[in-house]
């Protein structure tokens, strides 16, 4: 039976990605490096634990822990203390070192402001002076061309790779911010018109919700989720009606027009002001409708009055004589 992990915190589902990508990075630095200093067995070995196979503990880590979240802040320290042992394992090699503890330090300022970022800066020096001192190594800072280039491209790499981060983040919160005082006209809308008819209304149609208003004048069902909002048009301007809301998918403008509706006999001539709200995308989500009640009139008299309407239309004209 395939055993089943919870899900780590969003902020360890981050990091792992660009935790992976950064230690192999620095994995195939310290290859360079091992190339320009001489071949190290145990340096080696040190770098495949803890460069291509510690990542991925980390991120178990965070997600067997019962505290995910502190979990994968603890394992931002280890990674501070973890840099800081391999600055004095390559002999504080500037451009290496360089590279590593700016990835480490704008991942701890990133998840956890100024406070996080000067404490992994404390791990870093601590775990470096500590390891220096027991291994007694010497300093080294000068490197070859294909590891400074290599570290040069991976700062700028690095710091890229945040920018665009952000903007996206920025993007999302524009969108979201926009979506949100869409939202809010909307339903400002709705509650400055609570008297009126006041429905929304899916693309096809369909009611997501009816003002209680509407118990005036229909039956429920008529009104209820789900129900096409065109059953309650007169059959002869259900046509414009259509029209109406077709032209609202594609406007970004709020329209009005003048039809009628009937329910138990009874015709209502209404102004309906139709109002669009859009996705992110700039998909139509739903359109906002409030009909306002002007003529009230039984079917019957309305039939007889275009009855006679039509018969003065066609009745010959009195020439005279």
């Amino acid at each position: 039976m395939p055993l089943h992990l919870p899900s780590a915190h969003r902020v360890a589902r981050i990091n792992y990605p660009a935790r992976s990508v950064w230690f192999g990075f620095s994995f195939l630095v310290l290859l360079a490096l091992l190339a320009e200093r001489g071949f190290s067995a145990g340096t080696l070995v040190f770098g495949v634990v803890s460069l291509l196979i510690y990542p991925h503990l980390a991120y178990l880590h965070a997600r067997i822990a019962v505290d995910s979240k502190r979990a994968e802040f603890r394992n931002l320290a280890f990674d501070s203390v973890l840099i800081g042992v391999w600055a004095a394992q390559v002999h504080f090699a500037l451009w290496p070192v360089c590279a590593a503890l700016t990835g480490v330090s704008m991942d701890n300022a990133v998840c956890g402001g100024i406070g996080r970022f000067f404490s992994g800066l404390l791990y870093f020096a601590a775990a470096a002076l500590l390891w220096a001192v027991l291994m007694d190594v010497p300093f080294e800072p000068s490197t070859g061309p294909i590891v400074t280039g290599l570290c040069f491209f991976a700062i700028v790499g690095y710091v890229a790779r945040l920018a665009v981060f952000f903007h996206e983040r920025n993007s999302r919160l524009v969108r979201t911010r926009n979506v949100l005082r869409s939202s809010e006209e909307q339903f400002r809308f709705i509650a400055e018109h609570a008297g009126d008819l006041v429905a929304v209304i899916t693309a096809d149609h369909r009611f997501r919700y009816a003002s209680p208003s509407h118990r005036k004048y229909f039956e429920p069902a008529r009104f209820a989720e789900g129900a096409d909002w065109m059953e309650l048009v007169y059959p002869e301007d259900r046509a414009r009606a259509r029209a109406f809301l077709d032209l609202l998918s594609k406007s970004p403008h709020s329209e009005r027009l003048q039809l009628r509706m009937f329910s138990a006999g009874l015709v209502y001539v209404i102004e309906c002001e139709g109002n669009p709200v859009r996705q992110e995308n700039g998909k139509l989500q739903m359109i906002v409708l409030l009909c306002r009640d002007l003529i009230v009139s039984d079917e019957a008299t309305l039939t007889s009055l275009r009855a006679t309407l039509a018969a003065r239309s066609v009745a010959p004209r009195d020439t005279g004589g």
